[in-house]
């Protein structure tokens, strides 16, 4: 047997390897992410006015954009947030820009520019449905739609955003369920869509802001005046 032969099995090995999925499950991220809402939720509903909201959503913005910034400049700082954020960061972010940093983007900008409940519908779809899409997607998927998604992860992104919308906004504005469950519905599938075509900028920031967007058109057909 000659000598290229006896190498090619480890020439293979190589090649392959670089070729593996780079969101395998991650239980802690997950957590990670509906804590991250709840935080956000809390922040929305318990702040005293839009301008504590505005302020304390800028902060996260400074901090997060601060420590890109550092990450780029220095390789050891970068290593050191990368080990501290290991458990719940992706392998990409390592060299790129982190989701979370996308996310408080994505946080300010409703707080300055959304009605407040537009808002929080936006923080719930992401911190419920997104988990929810990619367990089910894990799990169940077969039949791939694109960028990594499949339609089965892609319904229970739908069904688990509209249900977790709907009961919010009869709970905690009692907004009548025909028209609860009808806002939710629209404000989930447009998260659902974002999430698929969202290729280019992370769906931490696109799913919120879209979201929230579709909930204040929604409300303003579906709740005039309230």
């Amino acid at each position: 047997m000659s000598k290229e032969a006896i190498e090619m099995p480890a020439l293979t090995l190589v090649e392959i390897a670089p070729t593996a999925p780079t969101r395998a499950a991650n239980t802690t991220r997950s957590v990670f992410h509906v804590a991250s809402g709840a935080l956000s939720l809390a922040m929305l509903r318990l702040l005293p006015g839009r301008g504590w909201i505005i302020a304390a959503a800028s902060a996260f913005v400074v901090a997060g954009w601060t420590m890109e910034i550092a990450r780029r400049r220095s390789h050891a700082v970068n290593n050191a947030l990368m080990k501290v954020f290991a458990p719940v960061a992706h392998p990409h972010e390592r060299h790129g820009i982190n989701s979370s940093t996308w996310y408080v983007t994505a946080l300010l900008l409703l707080s300055i520019f959304a009605p407040l409940r537009a808002a929080e519908i936006g923080v719930l779809v992401l911190a419920v449905a997104d988990p929810a899409a990619g367990l089910i997607g894990r799990r169940f998927g077969r039949t791939r739609i694109g960028a990594g998604r499949s339609l089965e992860g892609t319904l229970g992104f739908f069904v688990v955003g509209a249900l977790a919308a709907a009961c919010w906004l009869s709970v905690v504005y009692a907004v009548a369920w025909p028209a609860a469950a009808l806002l939710a519905a629209t404000a989930a599938a447009v998260g659902a869509v974002t999430e698929l075509v969202s290729t280019r900028l992370d769906d931490n920031f696109t799913i919120p802001v879209a979201t929230g967007a579709a909930a204040a058109l929604a409300a303003l057909v579906l709740l005039p005046g309230m």
